[in-house]
C-alpha cells in the first residue's frame, strides 16, 4: 500500500536531540572480520530519531569501535528488499549515505546498518536556527552537495522520490549525504528496459504538480527524476527562507487538498521579490520549480548552474561548517 506523509509540517515528525561531537574514526565493521554482522555485535548508544515506518538508533560496533546508525524498519518484505537493492546500487557514491549491511531482528524484521552523520539532518539544522534561513554562501554548498547526491542516484538508475531537508544528513566536516530510501525506486530492469515506477508515496508537501494528478500512480524514469528535481527546489527554497515556502508555517498538519490547490493551481513557489537574494539563487530555484516536468532542469544542468559554479568552494564549505557546528550547541 502506498503512503502519503501529509501531516508532516516539515521537520516536526523526526526531531532529534542535539548531536554529539564527531565520533573517533574507526575501521568499518566489515573490515574487522569476515563473520556476518549480527545485532549482538552492536552496543546501543541511544535513539537518533523515529518516523512512521522506522526508528534510528546510534550504535557502536563492539569489535572496531565504529559509531554507526541502525535503521530498524517495520516495512513489509517487498519494500525492505527494494530499499536494500537501492542501497546496493548506490554503494560507494560520495554523497549517498553508506550502508554496511542488512541485519535481521528477533522477528526477522529488517534493519540497515548505516554510516553515522554526527550533525543529523538539514531539517534539524534548519529547526535549530529558529526561522533564520541559511545564508547564500553556505546554501550554495548545500545545494551543490544535494544535487550531487541526486546525480549519483540518478546515474545508477534510482529515483529517490522523498527529497526533503529531513532526508539529507550532515556531519561536522561539512559533508551532506542523501538518505532514507524507503520510497525510492529502481528505474531500469535487468535488461536495461525502462520501468514504470510508483510515485504516489512520499511527503506530500514536496510533491511536484504532476504527482497530484488522478492518473499519476506511475511514471517513466524521466518523470520520476523530474519529480526529484522539483523536491530539490522546494528544499533549497525552504532552507533559504527558514521555513516551508507555501502555506502558513504554523507547525500544523497540511491537508492534502490544500497542498494540491496551492501546488497545482497557483504560481510556482519562488524566492520572494523583497528577499535579499542573488539572481543566481532565484534562477536555480526557478529552474527546479517549473510546473511542466519536461521543462524542469535536469540534475546535470543544475550542477553547471551559476549558483553552484560561481561559489567559492572553500569559503562556502567553511560557512556551512560554521552553521553546522553552531546548530549543535
Amino acid at each position: 500500500m502506498s503512503h502519503h506523509i501529509v501531516g508532516a509540517a516539515p521537520h516536526r515528525m523526526m526531531m532529534t536531540t542535539k548531536a554529539s561531537t564527531a565520533a573517533v574514526a574507526a575501521p568499518a565493521p566489515e573490515e574487522h572480520n569476515s563473520r556476518p554482522l549480527r545485532l549482538s555485535d552492536l552496543e546501543w548508544l541511544g535513539e537518533l530519531g523515529k518516523g512512521g515506518f522506522a526508528r534510528v538508533i546510534k550504535v557502536r560496533h563492539r569489535g572496531t569501535g565504529a559509531v554507526l546508525a541502525l535503521k530498524m524498519t517495520v516495512n513489509p518484505e517487498p519494500v525492505a528488499e527494494e530499499e536494500a537493492k537501492v542501497l546496493r546500487r548506490a554503494a560507494g557514491a560520495p554523497n549517498v549515505i553508506g550502508c554496511y549491511g542488512l541485519l535481521r531482528g528477533p522477528f526477522d524484521e529488517p534493519s540497515y546498518l548505516l554510516e553515522f552523520m554526527d550533525a543529523g539532518s538539514l531539517g534539524r539544522i534548519l529547526w535549530s536556527r529558529r526561522g533564520r534561513g541559511i545564508p547564500e554562501p553556505a546554501l550554495a554548498e548545500v545545494a551543490a552537495q544535494c544535487a550531487m547526491g541526486l546525480a549519483q542516484l540518478h546515474s545508477r538508475g534510482v529515483a529517490h522520490l522523498d527529497v526533503k531537508p529531513d532526508n539529507f544528513l550532515a556531519n561536522v566536516r561539512g559533508e551532506i549525504k542523501i538518505a532514507d530510501f524507503n520510497t525510492s525506486r529502481i528505474l531500469y530492469g535487468a535488461a536495461g528496459e525502462r520501468l514504470q515506477v510508483s510515485i504516489t508515496a512520499g511527503t506530500t508537501c514536496y510533491f511536484s504538480p504532476e504527482r497530484f494528478a488522478p492518473e499519476a500512480t506511475y511514471a517513466t524514469p524521466h518523470g520520476a527524476v523530474a519529480a526529484d528535481v522539483w523536491s530539490l527546489g522546494m528544499t533549497v527554497l525552504e532552507l533559504f527562507l527558514g521555513g516551508f515556502p507555501i502555506l502558513p508555517s504554523s507547525g500544523m498538519a497540511y491537508f492534502y487538498e490544500d497542498l494540491k490547490e496551492v501546488i497545482c493551481h497557483e504560481e510556482p513557489p519562488s524566492v520572494p521579490k523583497h528577499a535579499e537574494a542573488s539572481a543566481e539563487l532565484r534562477g536555480f530555484v526557478a529552474a527546479c520549480l517549473r510546473k511542466e516536468p519536461g521543462r524542469r532542469a535536469r540534475v546535470s544542468q543544475l550542477l553547471s548552474h551559476r549558483f553552484l559554479t560561481r561559489r567559492d568552494v572553500v569559503a562556502s564549505r567553511r560557512a556551512l561548517q560554521e552553521i553546522i557546528v553552531e546548530s549543535l550547541f
